[in-house]
């Protein structure tokens, strides 16, 4: 939020400076993020006041013009259509630097001395307007600098306003905490209204469908504006808060939003057909082309502002073409109203589209503001376009709302703070912050403002007296001190431990929501068991997750879009299931997953080699790193087929029998619903199965006292056998000689015969009581062999093959 310094003087008073004011607004939880000095763009130009006006003796077009500029007279020279005695107008002097970086200096025009330059708008950079010289209003004092003349110094503060706080993205809000902070009254700008003869019944007509959605629509009619460019404060102000001027009404809409951070929109009255608006739920399929001339396909979860035939704005978000005010608009209809924020982000949302009003909406407006904030627009406009405001308001507001009464306790206030905050000073500073406090025996009973959503509890008041008293005057309690003793479980040491060795292995956590959009679940869970949302914000949000792979796909996909090249990314979070049919009857079953995804490179190009990608291996290698160093033993991998993995890299993960979790290349179906073509790896654990698997410390033994032994074993087998289930096999014959068995080569083709593939193993063996025998190990190789003759038909690979 960009609050004008000076613009925000007009509704407090107060003395201190940018940076004093910052800290104090930044002290009451109104961060300001920056502060930025604003200037135009010329130096030297003032205030002046033509005396007198002459043709030049010797150059046709060229009047010769005495000017006060405040300090002496100047002559000087101008070929201005509109130049005139008497007026105020904007004089560089001789030094003056003008936007385009040219210097004024004295000038001779067919003998005849010019000391200085009477600008035109477009030359000072304060408009497009070339015709003639910026002409200034009469109460401009002679000789003042013109930037200060037309308030085009000052300073923004650039504001962090949290998404509680939907008050203060307007300047009266802030001008409101403002006050509270210096004990300053604040200043509402007047709106009285002079209206014309004409009812505004007669001229148009509102109707609301969706009463829950749209608790309260207002409207004005004003007739007979003449719509044209804004006059320049107005202008100024709003490119001052980062908005682009369009037209005197439409900007005189974003003035009142601006000011009193209520949403308006204004309707070129002759475009709606039958001059009748209806606030309903879209059709399926509607179609509406809003301001951003962007075409948009609408549904029935999307509220619409409606004529008596179509969609004429997309509710609390956007407004119309069809609509629009434009320059040959004689007669404009003001739309102010309330709507309930989760419609208006369910809609902003669905649309990708996010605007002005549709933040504030979302976070809550004001209900009583509306006929307000009308009539400070009405008034607005039919000062700057000439127009007539019809009188009266239409006002639709079926069900009366009403801000909760919060009853304070002012002991519990010192048993939270630690402080006592007299009773007197709790109500004043509730008070100045809007609310009504009305004493009740021991108790204050708190009526809250419409303007503050966010206050809902004691607790809430208790943060508010907190804050505006002073968080650094409440004293620090040194009986308070040492542990809270707060004992962590099993299952978080799990987690932590988990975090450090996946951020140790170079990926990076994400934390995603668990309310997820049900598109491309059907490929992951069958519907039979989502639990769904009751009253979903938005469809895109209406499942609690089953898994946390879709998710993680989601986040791959949105860096692989803004050109991230490797993606390595993990999440521990809480996973959903429904035991009922219908995905919300029955019990839901609630378990913390571990999941993970990588894609891309691994390692990047260098000098001495090319980008290698990721595959199937590095994410089986992070997978059994991370079981290895929890201590898990026995990890057994079996081959998978579920659809979410490529059955030819799929696998189920086992620990002492006990499934863990999968791992796999994700299958291109799926990716192809996330826009990916690109491979993606991922896997997904349970956080309980790896509780009840993992050894519990670490079990220490002395180093070998005695030397190993070393075979080496090349077999030919199938090429359906899995090497893992050769190395087990390979253990179990002697597990306690036995000490590591290690696959170093896979070899198909050659003189290795179709469908058959070689299996090389390191072999290393050891006792725990002798130094083994030639002999002995040679026993043991052949009952090797012997045994995998046995299970998979394997024979020992000759020199030839």
């Amino acid at each position: 939020m960009r609050v004008p310094y000076n613009w925000l003087k007009d509704y407090v008073d107060f003395d201190l400076s940018p940076p004093e004011l910052a800290n104090r607004l930044t002290m009451i939880g109104l961060e300001v993020e920056a502060i930025e000095e604003v200037k135009p763009g010329f130096e030297g130009v003032v205030v002046g006041k033509i005396l007198s006006v002459e043709r030049h003796p010797s150059a046709s077009g060229l009047m010769v013009c005495w000017v006060d500029v405040g300090a002496e007279r100047l002559p000087i020279i101008c070929g201005a259509p509109n130049v005139r005695e008497e007026e105020k107008v904007a004089v560089a002097l001789q030094g003056a630097k003008l936007p385009d970086n040219r210097i004024i200096k004295r000038r001779r025009f067919k003998g005849l001395e010019s000391a200085g330059m009477i600008c035109s708008e477009a030359e000072l950079g304060l408009g497009d307007d070339r015709s003639g010289i910026m002409v200034l209003p009469e109460g401009f004092r002679v000789g003042a600098p013109l930037d200060q003349a037309l308030g085009l110094c000052d300073v923004i503060l650039d504001l962090e306003v949290t998404p509680n706080r939907p008050d203060c993205m307007s300047l009266i809000g802030v001008a409101r905490e403002v006050s509270v902070v210096v004990g300053k009254p604040l200043k509402l700008p007047g709106c009285p209204v002079e209206e014309g003869s004409e009812r505004v019944e007669e001229l148009a007509a509102v109707e609301i469908e969706d009463t829950e959605s749209c608790p309260r629509y207002s409207a004005r009619v004003v007739r007979g504006v003449r719509v044209g460019p804004s006059p320049a404060w107005l202008a100024r102000r709003l490119e001052m808060t980062g908005l682009r001027p369009i037209n005197n009404v439409v900007d005189v809409t974003n003035y009142v939003l601006m000011e009193l951070g209520h949403p308006l929109h204004a309707f070129d009255l002759d475009r709606l057909s039958g001059r009748r608006i209806i606030v309903r739920r879209a059709a399926k399929d509607e179609v509406i082309t809003t301001l951003d001339s962007v075409w948009r396909r609408l549904d029935e979860d999307i509220l619409v502002i409606a004529d008596a035939e179509r969609p004429v704005a997309v509710a609390g978000v956007m407004g119309g073409m069809d609509s629009e005010v434009t320059d040959q608009t004689k007669d404009v209809l003001l739309e102010s109203a309330y709507f309930h924020p989760p419609v208006v982000r369910a809609g902003a949302k669905k649309l990708d589209l996010s605007t002005e009003a549709s933040q504030r909406f979302e976070r809550g407006a004001d209900f009583n503001a509306t006929v307000g904030a009308l009539d400070r627009a009405a008034r607005l406009i039919a000062e700057l376009s000439g127009g007539v405001i019809a009188r009266g308001v239409i006002d639709q507001y079926p069900k009366r709302l009403s801000p909760p009464r919060i009853r304070l306790r002012p002991q519990r206030i010192g048993k939270i703070l630690g402080v006592r905050i007299p009773r007197t000073r709790v109500e004043s500073i509730l008070t100045s912050l809007g609310c009504e406090v009305f004493r009740q025996e021991d108790t204050l009973q708190v009526c809250i403002p419409s303007f503050r959503p966010d206050l809902t509890r004691e607790i809430d008041l208790i943060e508010e007296v907190a804050r505006i008293y002073g968080y650094d005057r409440i004293p620090a309690d040194e009986r308070v001190s040492g542990s809270l003793g707060v004992e962590i479980n099993a299952k978080e040491r799990m987690i932590s431990r988990i975090r450090d060795i996946l951020t140790g292995l170079g990926m990076t956590e994400v934390v995603t929501s668990s309310l997820i959009d049900p598109a491309a679940l059907d490929l992951f869970v069958p519907a039979t068991s989502w639990v769904r949302i009751s009253n979903p914000a938005s469809h895109q949000m209406s499942v609690l997750r089953p898994a946390l792979l879709p998710s993680l796909l989601e986040v791959t996909a949105w860096n692989l879009n803004r050109k991230v090249e490797g993606v390595k990314i993990f999440e521990v979070g809480r996973v959903f299931c429904s035991s009922g049919s219908s995905g919300s009857s029955g019990s839901i079953l609630e378990r913390i997953q571990v999941g993970g995804a990588i894609t891309g490179v691994r390692k990047g190009q260098s000098w001495g080699e090319g980008t290698i990608e990721v595959d199937f291996f590095d994410i089986k290698g992070i997978v059994e790193m991370t079981l290895e160093r929890i201590g898990c033993e026995k990890v057994e991998m079996r081959h998978l087929e579920d659809g979410i993995y490529e059955s030819s890299q799929a696998v189920e993960v086992y620990v002492d029998g006990q499934g863990l979790g999968t791992l796999g290349m994700v299958s291109p179906d799926i990716l192809a619903r996330f826009d990916m073509s690109q491979p993606v790896y991922g896997f997904s654990l349970d956080l309980d199965a790896l509780l009840n698997c993992c050894k519990r410390g670490k079990r220490y033994r002395p180093l070998p006292r005695f030397p190993a032994a070393h075979r080496d074993i090349a077999v030919i087998v199938d090429d359906h056998v899995e090497a893992e289930k050769v190395a087990q096999v390979i253990l179990s014959v002697d597990p306690i000689l036995t000490e590591s068995v290690d696959l170093f080569d896979v070899y198909r083709g050659g003189q290795i015969p179709a469908g058959k593939k070689s299996l090389a193993f390191s072999l290393r063996f050891r006792s725990p009581e002798r130094t083994l025998s030639d002999e002995e190990v040679d026993q043991l190789f052949g009952r090797i062999v012997d045994r995998l003759q046995k299970d998979f038909g394997a024979r020992l690979r000759s020199k030839h093959e």
